[in-house]
Order: C-alpha cells, then structure tokens, then sequence
C-alpha cells in the first residue's frame, strides 16, 4: 500500500509542475501565404480534403458559404473566409477551392 501511495503522491507532483508550466506556443497560420495551386500537388492536400470533409459541420459550412458568403464576397481569400467562420485555413482552403471549382 505505501508503493502505491508513493508513485501516486509522485504523479501529482509532476501533474502540479506541468500545471505550472506555460503552454507551448503554436505559430498562427494568419501569416502564412499559400499559392494554393502549387499547394494542390502536396501530397498532404488529400489528407487536408479528406479531414475537411469529415468534419461534422462539413455540410452546413459548404451550404453558408455557397449562400450566404459568396454571394455577397466572390473574390474572399482563405484567410477572410476562416477568420469570418473561426474555422482552420486548411478547411476555408479546401471549401473555397471546391465551390470555385463549382461555378
């Protein structure tokens, strides 16, 4: 029983020392300049399609976006359209490329 106690009051104090700790800073994409057609023949690109496309909001981003964003900004870049719907770039990428591909 004391072993257990032991390694239990050990793993608290590494979990309060990792609390502790700042969080580890993630570079922002807002920067990022993208020619998108280059970045089509990434072969990361079907992965960025296939992850898009399975996001739950998937349909009802596609369907906003079609009716209500285009319509009145054609011409939005990626960076305008996932900073309008607090969505990744990678997902305004894919949505955008697809209904411009569509018209």
């Amino acid at each position: 029983m004391t072993d257990h106690f032991e390694s239990s009051s050990h793993s608290n104090r590494q979990t309060e020392q990792q609390a502790d700790s700042p969080p580890i800073p993630v570079p922002s994409t807002k920067f990022i300049e993208i020619d998108i057609d280059s970045f089509k023949k990434h072969p990361l690109w079907d992965i960025l399609v296939e992850t898009t496309h399975r996001s739950p909001l998937y349909v009802g981003l596609v369907n906003y976006v079609r009716t209500k964003i285009l319509p009145s900004d054609p011409h939005i870049t990626p960076h305008q359209l996932a900073s309008r719907l607090s969505i990744s770039l990678g997902e305004a990428l894919v949505l955008l490329d697809e209904m411009r591909r569509e018209s």
